[in-house]
């Protein structure tokens, strides 16, 4: 049917965006390593494990014809790295003491989920729910932060269009990421699913990357290493 097809081109291309986009802020971040903070090198981090993983994300499909069992491994990763971003940031220490046990309490839900409850071969849905709560919590500690620091210019602080940008992508993607697969009419379904998921990654990871460029051409931090 042409409506399916051209629905599931698009989602294709919009797929294919994400897996190779991330190179771009990996590559700023690695030129302008020396001059980049703590939490931003972890971005950086994030988005060269993303870029690794479009990588064999592509290899999984031609060869084992299949990358759910990826998602087992990304959403353990990504929750990593970005609870260390955060965990920089934050300076309450009871949050920052909490954020440990809560991390290996999460591992734990994710080798249940990937192994027990639904399986390498299915979607990681319980594993996906606890880290949106999680990560959004994250966020929302950040913002409260934010508030009490009473900073006049929003836009200009590195974590907090890291924050508004990763708000965007996990209210936006997990309702769409719970239905993959769960409807009548899957493969339509599924595309439109993977086209609402792309799309809100695709506005995070140019946010992201406009935060990491900025960041890495403040003069802020050329005074910072020279002193």
């Amino acid at each position: 049917m042409p409506v399916e097809w051209w629905l599931r081109r698009v989602q294709h291309v919009m797929a294919e965006m994400t897996n190779y986009g991330v190179l771009v802020p990996f590559l700023i971040g690695l030129w302008y390593w020396r001059r980049l903070d703590a939490a931003a090198r972890i971005i950086v981090l994030y988005f060269g494990f993303w870029s690794v993983e479009g990588f064999v994300n592509l290899w999984s499909v031609h060869v084992l014809r299949t990358n759910i069992y990826l998602y087992h491994v990304t959403v353990l990763v990504e929750t990593w790295l970005l609870g260390w971003a955060y965990y920089v940031v934050l300076r309450s220490e009871f949050i920052r003491r909490l954020m440990l046990p809560l991390g290996l309490a999460f591992t734990v839900v994710c080798l249940l989920d990937a192994f027990v409850w639904s399986g390498l071969s299915h979607f990681n849905t319980y594993a996906r729910t606890v880290q949106v709560v999680l990560l959004l919590a994250l966020i929302l500690l950040y913002f409260e932060q934010w508030l009490q620091d009473l900073r006049v210019q929003p836009w200009a602080d590195f974590m907090f269009v890291v924050s508004v940008a990763q708000a965007i992508y996990y209210t936006g993607s997990f309702m769409p990421y719970l239905l993959q697969g769960t409807t009548q009419n899957r493969a339509v379904s599924d595309a439109i699913s993977g086209m609402i998921i792309a799309t809100t990654y695709l506005i995070t990871m140019m946010m992201m990357t406009w935060a990491l460029w900025r960041e890495a051409r403040s003069p802020a931090n050329d005074m910072s290493r020279l002193a």
